[in-house]
């Protein structure tokens, strides 16, 4: 019984000798980013629409408000010269055709 004392003791020795050899390395993965060191770009405020081409408040697609409106509304199948449906809450006048009332 005192043999394998000895031989867990000897080998517990070459265990903890190995690892004074060798320093520890911090595990640091490389690819995260510290988030307080990342800059914090504001959308434009202005700038010119992509769809339309004018100078106008816009959107992070750089897109102002009536051509947002109206690429949402072509991805549900709205041509341009058809009302706008029922289920459109935009703010725009073009919900009712001007001649309906004639």
């Amino acid at each position: 019984m005192a043999e394998s004392t000895t031989q867990i003791d000897e080998a517990l020795e070459d265990i903890l000798s190995k690892r004074r050899e060798a320093p520890e390395e911090k595990e640091t993965p490389q690819d995260e980013k510290d988030l307080e060191r990342i800059s914090q770009k504001a959308p434009p405020s202005r700038g010119l629409c992509r769809r339309c081409g004018e100078n106008k408040p816009v959107n992070r697609l750089m897109l102002c408000y009536p051509c947002w409106v109206k690429t949402n509304l072509e991805e549900q199948g709205w041509r341009e010269s058809l009302p706008h449906p029922e289920w459109c809450e935009c703010t725009l006048s073009d919900h009712a055709r001007r001649s309906d009332g004639n």
